[in-house]
């Protein structure tokens, strides 16, 4: 059976077959990007997957008034963290576990945690980042206190209100919580806690953009192709 030639191309729709092939192995080589780019979204988000499990093992960085200032030492599913104390209403014992609901500081609905407004969680978590970049003691003692006020909790240094003011200052002019959560107990047992999560790397932005890009490409690719062919 005689062979077609190269050079002779199979008209179907108007196109060359050649066309159609190149055409083809593109779109091919599209969804394979497409789907390398989402998969490797997929591997890198997942080690940052929401974990509901939250254990405490006693350790905190120093005691003040008889209250142990955060960050207090423990695991959340199973994985080494940070905890920052937003319940001075609820006692915990070293070596408790309990069930979480997490909630992005970032996020619209706040119907699961203890307070359910937005603002006071963004109040805490400035006072958190104050607290953390302060080099003394005592005024890491104040503001962990500024925070447990707003959940009753003491004011042995008359400095509550004037930190209180500052923060919700500061989420008036534009801080927005980024990267941090809220772990609320989902049972009577364990307090609730603020953890910064950190915000996504330059490189895992680069990867969404990219695989955002390659499947817009290829619908557009298939887009002009249904018009031609028409």
């Amino acid at each position: 059976m005689k062979e077609w030639s190269v050079n002779c191309p199979l008209q179907k729709g108007g196109l060359e077959f050649s066309q159609l092939l190149l055409r083809g192995t593109m779109s091919k080589r599209l969804l394979a990007l497409a789907t390398f780019a989402l998969l490797a979204l997929a591997l890198t988000f997942s080690g940052n997957a929401k974990a509901d499990t939250v254990y405490v093992d006693g350790s905190y960085a120093f005691a003040n008034g008889g209250y142990g200032i955060p960050p207090y030492g423990g695991a959340l599913n199973g994985q080494s963290q940070s905890f920052f104390c937003v319940d001075f209403s609820s006692p915990i014992w070293a070596g408790e576990t309990w069930q979480v609901t997490v909630t992005s500081l970032t996020g619209s609905n706040f119907s699961l945690t203890k307070l359910q407004n937005q603002t006071s969680y963004l109040e805490m978590a400035w006072l958190i980042t104050q607290m953390m970049s302060a080099t003394s003691q005592l005024q890491k003692a104040m503001d962990q206190y500024a925070i447990w006020s707003l959940t009753g909790g003491p004011n042995p240094y008359g400095t509550n209100s004037t930190l209180v003011a500052a923060a919700l200052a500061a989420v008036q002019g534009g801080f927005s919580g980024q990267g941090w959560e809220i772990l609320t107990p989902t049972g009577s047992a364990g307090q609730e806690f603020l953890i910064f999560v950190g915000v996504p790397e330059p490189a895992e932005l680069l990867m969404l953009l990219i695989g955002l890009a390659v499947v817009a490409l290829g619908t557009r690719t298939k887009r002009g192709r249904l018009v031609q062919a028409a």
